[in-house]
């Protein structure tokens, strides 16, 4: 899961990011401390972590991404600490409400499997049938 920005990326974001990159150990705890904070508060999300990471990145559509939600990390890409709290706040919630689904994507999934292979085995079945008749 991708959260975007509302600002498009500009050339003075580059250079904003490279002097918060100079602080990025107090700011990594920052958004660690955040992540913990948030954990204790709801007793979930204990095998999340964090990771600062302030570079510029884009999503798909070319839009600039603030955080991001992959797997069991927090992906933070906003620049400034008071930022980054923010996003792990946004970031914990949106994984939160993917453990809601996650059932449901692995029904779906299987049923995909299923469905592919059933759909494998009639067109071996079609393939041999056409062979015998040649």
């Amino acid at each position: 899961m991708r959260g975007r920005c509302n600002r498009p990326v500009s050339h003075g974001d580059q250079e904003v990011a490279g002097t918060e990159k100079r602080n990025s150990e107090t700011s990594k705890q920052l958004l660690e401390d955040e992540l913990r904070n948030l954990q204790k508060l709801t007793q979930v999300g204990y095998e999340l972590k964090v990771e600062w990471l302030p570079e510029i990145a884009t999503g798909r559509d070319g839009r600039r991404l603030c955080e991001e939600v992959k797997g069991n990390t927090i992906a933070i890409y906003g620049k400034s600490p008071r930022e980054g709290r923010e996003l792990v706040r946004h970031g914990f919630i949106e994984w939160m409400l993917n453990q809601n689904t996650k059932p449901y994507r692995l029904l779906i999934n299987k049923l995909i499997t299923l469905f592919e292979e059933q759909q494998y085995e009639r067109k071996e079945r079609i393939v041999e049938a056409l062979t015998r008749l040649l």
